[in-house]
């Protein structure tokens, strides 16, 4: 089974905020011990206290506001140890990242909590997919989230997602609906907080420092990053997931269509 941990980044009800953004950390069950134990290594090793009792949150890192990361005055300091936590998500083969980030003008009057997780279960549903058509197994997933005031509209669109399918068909391969926990009882949860932030950073102020690096990570197929997904309104963005999907409609045999259309940017089965 594969585990994606997820959380959120850009609150959906902040007006300064024009994005929304989900980001995940998918892992094969194998190597979630290893991955959890290599953060509390990390979080011992910066010797700020009880481990158990520091979380990994990239905004109060990155913004030394809250909790223990207050006591770092060094900026830099504290952007080294975001970098060092993403950094162990190299070190597990069975890692694929998934972020879905979206422009909440370009939605409304959609809420965009419910666009994006729809998308991130198409994007978790279509790589178990290609994994059980690549290895012949009958490989599910599960989806655990972080605990949020969101949980039963959530539960409330999973189930609907289950019963009649979303957008793009039934979700065949996710094996229940999404599981909420406590992000400080969760490593995982923790990492996939600093992924989502990560990918909140690169859209919505054009900070790629420490979203750059995890490109190669997101799930990935024929040259198109199928794990990240920039909804946004009609025109061209040369941002890594639209130009994956814009070069590869491009590469078409000749009669095919120049430019991407919403059916091609949205629908992966077509890739």
């Amino acid at each position: 089974m594969h585990i994606l941990y997820v959380d959120d980044s850009g609150s959906p009800d902040n007006p300064n905020d024009a994005f929304f953004v989900l980001g995940g950390i998918s892992v094969f069950e194998r190597g979630i011990y290893h991955l959890m134990k290599a953060a509390d290594d990390l979080v011992a090793s910066f010797e700020l206290g009880d481990p158990q009792d520091i979380e990994l949150h990239g905004s109060p890192m990155c913004s030394g506001r809250d909790g223990v990361w207050r006591s770092i005055r060094d900026r830099v300091k504290r952007e080294a140890m975001v970098r060092q936590a993403l950094g162990l998500l190299r070190n597990q083969s069975s890692v694929r990242l998934f972020a879905v980030a979206v422009d909440r003008a370009a939605v409304s009057p959609r809420d965009p909590v419910e666009v994006a997780f729809e998308e991130l279960c198409n994007r978790f549903n279509l790589f178990l997919q290609r994994e059980n058509n690549r290895i012949s197994q009958g490989q599910r997933g599960l989806i655990i989230m972080d605990d949020t005031k969101r949980e039963k509209p959530i539960q409330a669109l999973a189930r609907h997602f289950r019963l009649n399918g979303g957008s793009w068909g039934k979700f065949r391969n996710l094996a229940e609906v999404p599981l909420f926990v406590d992000s400080k009882a969760s490593r995982l949860i923790q990492l996939a907080d600093l992924v989502a932030y990560a990918t909140w950073r690169r859209y919505e102020h054009s900070d790629g420092r420490f979203f750059d690096p995890l490109l190669p990570l997101f799930d990935a197929e024929g040259g198109v990053i199928h794990g990240l997904v920039h909804r946004r309104a009609n025109g061209i963005c040369y941002c890594p997931a639209c130009l994956s999907r814009t070069q590869r409609v491009l590469a078409l045999p000749r009669g095919g269509p120049a430019f991407p259309t919403p059916a091609l940017e949205n629908e992966d089965q077509s890739f």
